[in-house]
């Protein structure tokens, strides 16, 4: 008898900085994979990844569940990182996949809405900062 693995199970909703941490853990090993996006986000964050992704632990916190863990502007250390559209548009592809693939709910919902609009926003504060 083959056994099949069990793909019926109810995914729960982003709730907890648990939740927060397993999301950016999962996202950010798939960005590492990701032959477009890894190169940019290894050449700057290599030896520092853990010290991201606490940063981003915070944010995100403060972003989906409201708790004021994160203060400051994350979009100014982006300018001189050679990004356009695509790297965005790429981003958010793995976002969402990332959030659909393990939540379920109104606040996965939020964060994959939060990675859109805060998408658009970085690209346009990035074009507007680089065309000077």
């Amino acid at each position: 008898m083959k056994f099949e693995p069990n793909t019926w199970y109810m995914k729960n909703d982003i709730a907890t900085l648990k939740d927060i941490k397993f999301l950016v853990d999962t996202f950010y090993a798939s960005v590492q994979q990701d032959t477009f996006l890894s190169p940019i986000f290894n050449a700057r964050l290599s030896g520092r990844w853990e010290m991201h992704h606490r940063k981003l632990y915070r944010f995100w916190h403060t972003v989906l569940l409201l708790r004021p863990d994160y203060f400051g502007n994350p979009v100014p250390i982006h300018f001189d990182m050679n990004i356009d559209e695509r790297h965005f548009d790429e981003w958010l592809k793995i976002w969402t996949e990332t959030i659909d693939d393990n939540f379920e709910g109104l606040i996965a919902e939020r964060a994959k809405l939060r990675g859109k609009t805060m998408g658009s926003a970085f690209l346009a504060k990035i074009k507007k900062a680089t065309s000077k």
